[in-house]
């Protein structure tokens, strides 16, 4: 799992090659037509299956062909072609990749050409501990860990682990804030594991039984107690519970912006009273108040793994979170059941070049019920709007294989405090994640968002499947992601977001009522959306305001479940009742067609192609991208067509 950096200068190396590339890249940036471009960097990073390419130069063109070849195989092969991104780089990813595999990588713009050679990195990463510390918490304080005389804390046995060790902790409840105080060294991790499947972080404490009061019964169905804390989140019987801004607000039942939700509670710092608004009885259940704020946290160490831990109910302040990683590099975190926390997992860069480097997210459950039940208006701006997994660290992360639902947010990558940094969450891979039940945005990219791979995931039940608000420099790229059943939209952008952004080969379906698919809050830039698939049952696209120039959308299956009297698009404040009168207005989906999409069962969640689909062989090729098609052209979609399945 090294952090892959090559900096390969160009000594001299100048040839012709006949380029052919896709057409219709956004065109943000104008063509060096008449200056010769000179490439300087060429900067691979590598993760398990994609690479990522940046180059650097000057008078750099609008777009270069990408090709590559694993070692030195005599056959080349075409990627998706590079772009620039403000005059400064040339950028782009590779797909499709075996991992543990060198592979040639060379950029040309038919004059200027510039090669490098990187190692994708393993599938499963191997780690044998040359030193085991014991944890259990019902040994005997003073322990040394040992197996017969294993420490009491987790925190102990991390104080003590040194690279190569691996601190294993029996099952059991454990009330603490982990610290690592050590690094690990290349290979050589600090392993926090669990030894079974219970061992439970928990930050909070029980309040149970007789402890309720009532104000003379002065408010109906409102009850008190006295705790001596502060906190920001309260659980009742392990359900997150709704957080009213004042006791008037609580008494009266309104929530945010005016919406109704009929139980919740309110802390009076003054008082020091707990007050919740239960529909029976408090007493009857068990209520979960933090007194811890962060289960798991690091800042500038690196090789740290952590595997198989239960963490909850941590949240003193709104900034608590399961695992928090500050400056960190080579990280692993696996299989843990993260839940009830304000945000699941934190990943964030501070610091130097050389921190914040080479994170894995995988195969872990983080979840928040229910606070998608809530309504949007009661959560949106809230101490309640959580968020399940926030990269926001510095070049090289994977989350893959996770599971999150019952979140306000899904996957939020980039930051919008620093929305220009072209290297803070740069060479992001999201995929083979099933995200549902999300109470606003599934994937939330915000800011400069370098080579952040949204691919292969399963979305379902959110209110917006993919949020671009906004995207500063890119590329985002969206990638074979089956989008079901959305409640709000598709696709948002906002912001006025003008980075590019790729959108390939997804399905976006949806049968709720008067929900469009794709909604430009404000005018949008630079956005390419190629072999999709879009059902919903009011506009396709709808734009809001007027401006948005720059983007190219075409070759999709657009299908709405209106009657042919309500118009599927809205453009520059005019509607359009049909792709053709669309396509001659704006320039936008001259070759898309408004068919039904064809699919095996959708209602029963099988969204794969019939063999009557119109998108069986109807899409067109993006090198890099689709080439591994069956049948006379790429299909449509998130899959394609296979006649033996």
């Amino acid at each position: 799992m090294k952090y892959n950096h090559r900096n390969l200068r160009l000594i001299g190396t100048i040839t012709t090659v006949i380029i052919v590339l896709i057409t219709g890249l956004p065109s943000n940036v104008p063509v060096h037509a008449q200056t010769q471009s000179t490439f300087t960097n060429l900067d691979l990073y590598a993760n398990i299956e994609t690479i990522g390419i940046i180059l650097s130069g000057q008078n750099l063109p609008s777009s270069a062909e990408l090709m590559y070849r694993q070692g030195n195989d005599p056959e080349w092969k075409r990627g998706h072609p590079l772009m620039n991104i403000e005059e400064k780089h040339l950028v782009g990813s590779l797909f499709d990749l075996t991992d543990s595999t060198t592979y040639e990588v060379k950029v040309t713009d038919g004059v200027t050409e510039i090669t490098g050679f990187v190692t994708t990195q393993p599938d499963q990463l191997q780690f044998t501990p040359t030193r085991v510390l014991y944890v259990d918490d019902n040994a005997s304080p003073g322990g040394d860990g040992s197996a017969i005389a294993p420490f009491q804390t987790i925190q102990a046995g991390v104080n003590h682990a040194t690279p190569g060790t691996q601190v294993l902790v029996a099952d059991g409840i454990y009330h603490e804030e982990i610290n690592f105080p050590t690094s690990g060294t290349e290979n050589n991790w600090i392993q926090l594991k669990a030894a079974g499947g219970n061992a439970i972080l928990d930050g909070s404490r029980q309040l149970s039984g007789s402890i309720w009061e009532r104000d003379n019964y002065k408010y109906k169905n409102v009850w008190y107690t006295r705790v001596v804390t502060t906190f920001q989140y309260l659980a009742r019987d392990g359900e997150r519970f709704y957080r009213f801004d004042s006791l008037a607000d609580l008494v009266n039942t309104i929530a945010y912006r005016g919406t109704v939700i009929k139980e919740g509670w309110f802390f009076d710092k003054e008082t020091l009273r707990l007050y919740v608004r239960s529909t029976d009885d408090p007493s009857n259940h068990t209520w979960q108040l933090p007194m811890l704020n962060q289960a798991l946290s690091a800042k500038g160490q690196n090789w740290l793994w952590i595997e198989g831990f239960e963490v909850r109910y941590y949240g003193t302040t709104t900034s608590s979170c399961g695992v928090c990683m500050t400056d960190t590099s080579h990280v692993v975190i696996r299989k843990n059941r993260v839940h009830h926390i304000q945000i699941g997992v934190f990943i964030k860069w501070l610091g130097q070049l050389y921190q914040g480097n080479d994170t894995r997210i995988e195969y872990n459950e983080i979840y928040d019920s229910p606070v998608d039940k809530w309504p949007w208006e009661a959560v949106k701006g809230t101490s309640m709007e959580g968020t399940a997994i926030l990269v926001r660290g510095h070049i090289g992360a994977i989350v893959r294989g996770n599971e999150i639902h019952n979140y306000f947010n899904g996957i939020y990558t980039g930051s919008s405090g620093d929305p220009h940094n072209f290297e803070l969450a740069q060479d992001v891979d999201i995929y083979d994640n099933y995200v549902h039940h999300i109470g606003d945005d599934a994937f939330e990219p915000e800011g400069a968002c370098v080579n952040n791979r949204f691919r292969e995931n399963i979305v379902e039940h959110t209110f917006v499947g993919l949020s671009l608000a906004p995207i500063t420099q890119g590329p985002v790229w969206a990638l074979r992601t089956l989008y079901a059943n959305y409640t709000g939209r598709a696709i948002k952008m906002d912001k006025k977001s003008d980075g590019i952004a790729l959108i390939y080969q997804n399905t976006f379906w949806s049968e709720e009522k008067n929900v469009n698919a794709i909604d430009l809050i404000s005018p949008a830039f630079n956005t390419v959306m190629r072999n999709n698939i879009f059902q919903s049952n009011a506009y396709l696209i709808k734009e809001v305001p007027s401006g948005s120039t720059g983007n190219i959308w075409d070759n999709n299956n657009l299908h709405t479940t209106l009657s042919s009297l309500s118009p599927p698009f809205e453009w520059d404040n005019i509607d359009y009742y049909n792709i053709k009168e669309f396509c001659t207005a704006t320039g936008l989906g001259c070759n898309s067609f408004p068919e039904a999409p064809g699919l095996i069962d959708p209602e029963q969640g099988f969204f794969t192609l019939n063999p009557t689909s119109p998108n069986i062989d109807r899409g067109v090729l993006i090198p890099g991208i689709n080439d591994n098609f069956t049948g006379k052209a790429p299909d449509i979609g998130a899959y394609e067509y296979d006649p033996l399945s």
